[in-house]
Order: C-alpha cells, then sequence, then structure tokens
C-alpha cells in the first residue's frame, strides 16, 4: 500500500492585531538583545509624546496600579 502524503500546509493569514503584536514583539526582542531596557525605552517612548497640562510620572514597571479590574 503506497504511503499517502501529507498535505502541505499553508500559512496562516494573520489578522491585523496579530500583525501588530508579532510585530511589537520583534521589536521588544530586538531591544533587549541590544541591552536596552524597558524603563528606557519607556522613558525615551514617553519624552515623544505631546502632551498638553500635567504629566502623570511614569512607573517603573508597565503594570503598576488597577490594571486589571477585579470580579466583586
Amino acid at each position: 500500500m503506497p504511503k499517502s502524503k501529507r498535505p502541505t500546509e499553508t500559512p496562516k493569514k494573520l489578522t491585523p492585531m496579530e500583525k501588530m503584536i508579532e510585530d511589537c514583539v520583534k521589536k521588544a526582542r530586538a531591544r533587549k538583545r541590544s541591552g536596552e531596557t524597558d524603563q528606557t525605552w519607556r522613558q525615551r517612548y514617553a519624552a515623544t509624546l505631546k502632551v498638553q497640562g500635567d504629566v502623570a510620572p511614569l512607573s517603573q514597571t508597565p503594570f503598576d496600579g488597577d490594571t486589571i479590574k477585579k470580579k466583586s
């Protein structure tokens, strides 16, 4: 009996959100390899933003605060 061939897998088409996430992950990994820390990147990025009025202080970690809502 001849061996059946496996169908070739077609690459999954990514949604725009998945593409954006994949791109962000690639950039973050490249920054880590170059030695840049997350905090220095956030500081440089925050400096590029156009902000009016008082500016909230930059957190030490990106997830400080009440970012996750708890069920009551």
